[in-house]
């Protein structure tokens, strides 16, 4: 959702300029230079991390991914920042039996992550038939989609 996506960019960005400035402050009273230095690259990080929170991706909207979902496909919900859902991408991201949906870019996808865990964003959460698979890595999703 966007208000999610615009919730963590600005968490990150206030969090992080917080903590370089402290730092940068902190490195200041060995050599002034070291702190700057030390303040530039904090922000650098911090900088590519709010543009990590807009990374975009595969996505099918939910309503299509849903209605192609059976026991030989697996449908992805999953999120921009997510470390896990970046994983399972690198690792099943090209098989075609597997369709992508981001939940911040579609409300109904969001509202389904939800519905399946407890009320939390839990990503990524692979469907697979009747199965729901929380966090899986790439061999788990595979073998819940059996072999060709």
């Amino acid at each position: 959702m966007g208000s999610e996506r615009t919730r963590t960019a600005l968490l990150t960005a206030a969090t992080g300029t917080l903590g370089t400035v402290a730092l940068g402050l902190a490195l200041a009273k060995i050599h002034p230079w070291v702190g700057a230095a030390a303040a530039l690259a904090g922000l650098v990080v911090v900088g590519l991390l709010v543009r990590r929170t807009y990374r975009t991706g595969p996505h099918t909207p939910w309503a299509q991914a849903r209605a192609g979902l059976d026991a030989g496909h697996a449908v992805v919900l999953w999120k921009p920042t997510c470390l896990y859902c970046e994983r399972l991408l690198r690792a099943v991201g090209a098989d075609p039996r597997v369709t992508w949906v981001n939940v911040w870019a579609d409300p109904a996808a969001n509202r389904a992550v939800r519905d399946l865990n407890d009320g939390n964003e839990l990503t990524p959460t692979a469907l697979v038939g009747d199965a729901v698979l929380r966090n899986p890595n790439g061999a788990e999703l595979l073998a819940a989609l059996g072999s060709d």
